[in-house]
C-alpha cells in the first residue's frame, strides 16, 4: 500500500491548538508580526548554528506564512469590530436625539393637557421612569396618546411630525439595542477567537526559535537581544526608569 501523507491547512492547525494553551495579545498585532520579520532575518542567518542544536529549517521558514495568517486574521477582526464600533456610536447618538425629543414631548404634553387631571393622571405613566428602556417605551406611547386625547394637542397647534418622528426613534433604537448587544459579546465573536489562535501559533514558534537563539548565544550578550522582543524590552525600561 502507498503511504499518502495529507498536509494539514494553517487553519486545521490553528484549530488544534488546545483552549487552555490560547494567549492573550501581550504583544500588539502590527508590533509581533514585525518582530516575526526580523526574527526570520536573524534566524536564517544563523540557521546552521540553530539546526545544529535542533531546530529545522522548516519551523525557520515557516515564521512568515504564520504572520501572514494573524495579519489576515487581525483585519477580519478589525473589520468586524470597527463595525460593531460604528452601531455604539450610532447608539449613543441616537439616545441623545430620543432624549432631547422625550423632553419637548413631555412640555407639549403637559401643557396641552394642563386643564385636564383625568389625563394628566394617564399622562404621568408615560412620563415618570428613568433609563434607556423607558426611554424607548415612552417615544412608543407619546404616538399613540396623541391619537387617543387630540383635541387638546391641536389646541396649542401641536406638530404631529413630533409624534411620527418619536414612533420612529423608537424602532430604531430597538435596532441599535440589538447590535449593541453583539458588540458588548464581541469577545466571543468567531473572528475574535480565530485571531487569538492564530496570534497563539506564530508566538508559539517565535518563542521557541527565540529560545534556541539565545542557547546559541549564551556567551553573547548583544546578539541574545536579537532573540528577545524588542517591544517588551523597552517596556522594561521604562518602568525601571520610572
Amino acid at each position: 500500500m502507498t503511504d499518502v501523507s495529507v498536509t494539514k491547512t494553517i487553519d486545521e492547525l490553528v484549530l488544534e491548538i488546545p483552549e487552555d494553551r490560547i494567549v492573550s495579545t501581550t504583544i500588539p498585532v502590527d508590533i509581533i508580526i514585525g518582530e516575526a520579520a526580523e526574527l526570520h532575518r536573524y534566524a536564517t542567518e544563523d540557521k546552521e548554528k540553530l539546526m545544529a542544536k535542533g531546530l529545522s529549517e522548516e519551523l525557520i521558514h515557516d515564521l512568515t506564512p504564520r504572520a501572514k495568517f494573524l495579519q489576515e486574521k487581525q483585519s477580519e477582526w478589525t473589520a468586524v469590530y470597527q463595525s460593531a464600533l460604528s452601531s455604539t456610536q450610532a447608539w449613543d447618538a441616537k439616545i441623545e436625539e430620543a432624549r432631547l425629543l422625550q423632553r419637548e414631548l413631555k412640555s407639549d404634553f403637559q401643557f396641552a393637557y394642563r386643564n385636564y387631571p383625568e389625563i394628566l393622571k394617564r399622562l404621568k405613566l408615560v412620563v415618570e421612569g428613568q433609563g434607556n428602556m423607558d426611554l424607548i417605551q415612552d417615544l412608543s406611547d407619546y404616538p399613540a396618546f396623541a391619537k387617543q386625547y387630540p383635541a387638546p394637542l391641536t389646541a396649542i397647534h401641536f406638530d404631529t411630525a413630533k409624534t411620527e418622528r418619536a414612533k420612529q426613534i423608537s424602532l430604531d433604537l430597538v435596532d441599535l439595542m440589538n447590535q449593541v448587544d453583539g458588540v458588548k459579546n464581541s469577545k466571543n465573536r468567531p473572528e475574535k477567537l480565530m485571531r487569538d489562535r492564530a496570534y497563539t501559533y506564530l508566538k508559539q514558534l517565535v518563542d521557541d526559535i527565540r529560545s534556541y537563539g539565545k542557547y546559541i548565544h549564551w556567551d553573547d550578550e548583544e546578539k541574545q537581544k536579537r532573540y528577545s522582543s524588542k517591544y517588551l524590552r523597552k517596556g522594561r525600561e521604562r518602568n525601571e526608569t520610572k
